[in-house]
């Protein structure tokens, strides 16, 4: 891990930085600088008028200005942050001993793994599951975000995490990424499969990674007794995993 060093947190859909409260200080007081912001999908008025390509805009914006400064970085993607850092970042890949900044590596948390040209609901047949429920101003809901997303979590902990989530629109979940490679084609990969997820049941993400590796990328993989957020629930063990993936390239 030598070098200039970061990671990258891309949040997942409805999710903004102070979802993240307890994994940032945790990877930070080991001395790596974290970098999260707001996507635009999800800092949206209402109705929605930021679409994916923004998100992926954003993204390799951000990618950019840390690669002119030479850093080495680390992408974290929760959930819908799957989608985005599989469009936006191959281009950046690097090897962990290249003297140039770019991106050596991936971690999917609970996170959707698309091919090229897929969208969300592609995903998912061209549909999205009965858990999430169009609006009719253009916004998206998930139907118990509770249950779905933090059922390992205190009541009042779980409650304000639900209180904190910002609109996010329909519409990004049906447009594909437009990408001519995705990124974990040449950037090495980790998942972390979340055993006891509501929201991506964890049958899917396995399915999404033997997808994955039958194209004969080699996956790292964790597994958790956790729902869809174990940034929340787990947040130490989140933070070690991080900690060895890096160290190890």
């Amino acid at each position: 891990m030598a070098g200039l060093n970061a990671v990258l947190l891309i949040t997942g859909a409805w999710h903004v930085p102070d979802h993240y409260y307890k994994l940032i200080p945790e990877l930070e007081s080991h001395g790596i600088r974290v970098i999260c912001e707001c996507l635009p999908t999800n800092n949206n008025p209402v109705p929605p008028n930021k679409t994916i390509q923004d998100d992926i805009d954003f993204i390799k914006d951000l990618v950019s200005k840390e690669v002119s400064a030479g850093t080495h970085l680390t992408v974290i993607a929760h959930s819908w942050g799957g989608i985005l850092a599989s469009a936006a970042l191959a281009s950046f890949a690097v090897p962990p001993e290249s003297k140039e900044g770019g991106v050596t590596g991936m971690i999917f948390v609970a996170a959707f793994v698309p091919f090229e040209n897929d969208s969300l609901a592609g995903l998912f047949g061209g549909k999205l599951p009965p858990t999430l429920v169009p609006q009719s101003n253009g916004t998206l809901v998930p139907t118990d975000p509770i249950h779905l997303f933090y059922h390992d979590l205190p009541e009042e902990e779980a409650q304000w995490t639900k209180n904190t989530m910002v609109a996010h629109g329909t519409d990004v979940q049906y447009t594909p990424i437009n990408c001519q490679k995705v990124a974990w084609r040449v950037v090495p990969l980790t998942y972390i499969i979340c055993e006891e997820d509501q929201g991506l049941l964890s049958f899917l993400q396995e399915g999404m990674i033997e997808k994955v590796e039958e194209q004969g990328v080699v996956i790292q993989k964790y597994r958790f007794p956790s729902s869809h957020s174990p940034f929340l629930s787990m947040p130490k063990k989140l933070a070690n995993i991080v900690l060895e993936v890096m160290c190890s390239r």
